[in-house]
């Protein structure tokens, strides 16, 4: 049976003893969304439907790492009564940014990391998507009918074209509201736009409250589904082959296993270090 324990207040998973539901690569980013939204204090979206389990507790570790950093930022613009006008204004600017991240940077990204990868290996990964969920997610977007062979690509493309109406609306409602204030009101929330285009993300498309370990952390919740699953065979997955696999995938320092490790050891990641041992190569035979 699968139990449940509490760690810092946030409530997570042990691994079930029983056999699992499959789950899809859409169910994982729904669980990470969740957890995420939480983290900084927000709703989810609305659109994406409740998770199907609850964050492992390692990825909610990871979860509350990322909130100290590079979400910190974003956590700090809640609104706590009072109108922040610079708040305000960082806020607009945040989502201009987000504007051209989703434009500019997502598919010069997609293509640097999937661009070369063969039909059959996408066939494989397609397979684990969850692509009738993504459909009925945007449809729900969408809001009108859709015929059962309209292409997954046109719905994508007019849900990316409705949320930059949607944020279009919300920044001529704060240009609207900014302009019934007084002078020391608009200079605060227009001194707030100039700080908040690279507040959250920078013109490099990087977290701007990265401390170095950012990128690891999303490369293993990313991998929260295969390390779930890595638990449950035999042999056991150490982490020096673990570490091995990622450094066949993602960009890890060159003489990065320690390092690795000291990530591992702070989020509690699940798979066993076998009595660690200091190494200094890279790839760990």
């Amino acid at each position: 049976m699968k139990t449940q324990q509490k760690s810092e207040g946030v409530t997570v998973a042990a691994i079930s003893t029983d056999s699992s539901p499959a789950l899809t690569i859409f169910d994982q980013m729904v669980v990470i969304h969740s957890a995420l939204s939480k983290e900084v204090g927000i709703a989810p979206s609305e659109l994406l439907p409740k998770p199907k389990i609850e964050i492992p507790e390692w990825c909610g570790n990871v979860v509350k790492q990322l909130g100290k950093t590079i979400l910190k930022p974003i956590s700090k613009l809640r609104p706590k009564g009072k109108v922040d006008w610079r708040n305000y204004g960082r806020t607009l600017t945040i989502m201009e940014r987000y504007k051209t991240f989703l434009k500019h940077d997502v598919p010069r990204i997609l293509e640097e990391e999937i661009g070369n990868i063969s039909d059959e290996r996408w066939k494989g990964i397609e397979a684990q998507l969850g692509v009738d969920e993504m459909r009925a997610c945007l449809i729900k977007g969408i809001n009108r009918p859709v015929a059962d062979d309209e292409p997954l690509e046109r719905l994508f493309d007019e849900a990316f074209a409705r949320q930059f109406e949607n944020l279009e609306r919300h920044r001529q409602v704060a240009l609207y509201h900014v302009a019934q204030q007084g002078a020391k009101e608009s200079a605060l929330f227009y001194k707030g736009m100039a700080e908040g285009y690279e507040l959250f993300i920078d013109e490099r498309a990087d977290f701007c409250g990265n401390r170095g370990r950012a990128n690891i952390y999303l490369e293993l919740l990313s991998c929260m589904l295969d390390v779930e699953k890595l638990r449950r065979t035999l042999p056991p997955t150490t982490r020096a082959q673990y570490f091995n696999k990622l450094a066949k995938v993602f960009k890890l320092p060159i003489d990065g296993y320690d390092w690795f490790q000291d990530v591992c050891d702070d989020v509690k990641f699940p798979l066993n270090n076998l009595g660690r041992k200091r190494r200094s190569s890279a790839l760990i035979l």
